[in-house]
């Protein structure tokens, strides 16, 4: 997959539109506001097959910009809209600077092809299963990554994957037709870029626990590693191990050199 990923990234990459979560949530956000003032609208853009056959072509494009959780009204309606926009913003502003743009977007694409095709097969479809394809794979890439639920109880991103399938699968079973076949395109996009790493994830620490086992006490401690800093911030896994890195060594900003920065300030480098 990554091969033929790199492949097409040397063909089409330039093509490859930047900053598409920002678009996306920022339309969502639109489409919120609209919709608060007129309910009624959000009928307008379900991918409803049978309206694209009356000519409603629209809904293919814009399922995309429903509002995540279906736009909640009442007093709190917009603050958990707001918050829901604002979590899938950084899960995606996060894959994109992990993967890059190239990778996010055909990520991005084949769900949303495999939406609409489930939706032309089986019935309407929203674009909740594909948002949460999004958080899936979020999961899988920053199984650490740390959220405060309800902003008081911190929860890891692998547990909410998993409580996040959990439902998914409870949905497949207890759901009709067109449900089931949402759930299948997300998942299978899903599988298609995730399950390969994640099963050579899991075969790597498997393998190194079981040579720790196997030579415990066989040899001397390693050494202490040098903890990683940030050249912007300052800040080290050592003051917090979760802080995560990476490595640029542009001639602009780093003038060659291999320079490392904690996620936030590299994606702002």
């Amino acid at each position: 997959m990554e091969s033929w990923l790199a492949k097409l990234e040397r063909r089409l990459g330039r093509y490859a539109p930047h900053n598409l979560t920002l678009l996306i949530v920022g339309l969502s956000g639109l489409v919120y506001a609209l919709s608060y003032v007129t309910p009624a609208f959000l009928d307008q853009l379900v991918l409803d097959p049978q309206a694209v056959a009356q000519g409603e072509v629209w809904r293919l494009i814009t399922f995309l910009f429903l509002p995540w959780g279906g736009g909640g009204r009442g007093a709190f309606g917009p603050i958990l809209t707001i918050i829901a926009l604002m979590f899938l913003y950084t899960v995606g502003t996060s894959l994109e600077a992990e993967w890059g743009n190239f990778k996010f977007d055909v990520y991005y694409l084949v769900g949303v092809v495999a939406t609409i095709v489930a939706a032309l097969l089986f019935g309407p479809v929203t674009n909740e299963f594909l948002n949460l394809s999004l958080l899936l794979a979020f999961a899988t890439v920053f199984p650490n990554y740390e959220i405060l639920l309800f902003f008081i109880l911190p929860v890891k991103m692998k547990w909410l994957g998993l409580a996040s399938s959990a439902w998914l699968l409870y949905e497949f079973a207890t759901r009709g037709p067109n449900i089931r076949a949402g759930i299948v395109a997300a998942l299978l996009n899903w599988l298609l870029f995730c399950a390969g790493p994640l099963v050579a994830t899991a075969r790597g620490q498997a393998a190194v626990s079981s040579r720790r086992k196997r030579f415990s006490g066989t040899f001397a401690p390693a050494p202490e590693r040098r903890p990683r800093v940030c050249a912007k911030c300052g800040r080290s896994d050592k003051d917090d191990p979760n802080l995560e890195f990476r490595v640029c060594d542009c001639q602009e900003k780093c003038h060659g050199q291999l320079t490392e920065y904690c996620i936030e300030h590299a994606r702002a480098h």
